[in-house]
């Protein structure tokens, strides 16, 4: 099943309820599952996660010793716009990261801050980084 479909499903197991007699579903015409959006809870951790990371990059670059850049998908898909949301994901998934889990950081000697920069602008920036196959990155992550 394509990544951009398993987001979107809803298994049978997942239905807990039948609706007999009920001829209009007011979130039928969504064209996003609503049952399927994240909570608050969620978004709480995440922004949490996504405040940390930050913290932790700006922390090991202040040391001077070492350079940390963010490498794992930290972003949200788009919501505003259906067809950017299921570009990202065969984005991601072209990438090889339905495969596969990246670890946040890359963190690296402090003297290679040079090289890593302009392998980041050669790719095209720091948020294009999820979007390129692992086997593209080996300068990078050797």
């Amino acid at each position: 099943m394509h990544l951009f479909e398993r987001v979107l499903s809803v298994s049978v197991e997942e239905i807990e309820l039948e609706l007999r007699g009920i001829k209009e579903i007011a979130w039928a015409d969504f064209l996003l599952n609503p049952r399927k959006l994240r909570g608050s809870d969620f978004l709480m951790r995440w922004s949490q996660g996504v405040w940390s990371e930050h913290r932790l990059t700006e922390s090991v670059n202040k040391t001077k010793k070492f350079y940390a850049i963010p490498y794992g998908p930290s972003g949200t898909a788009p919501d505003n716009d259906v067809r950017a949301f299921e570009l990202y994901f065969e984005r991601l998934e072209a990438a090889g990261l339905g495969k596969i889990k990246r670890p946040d950081l890359l963190v690296f000697k402090y003297k290679d801050k040079q090289f890593v920069d302009k392998f980041i602008a050669k790719i095209g920036g720091i948020e294009e980084l999820p979007f390129i196959a692992e086997e593209n990155l080996k300068n990078l992550i050797q």
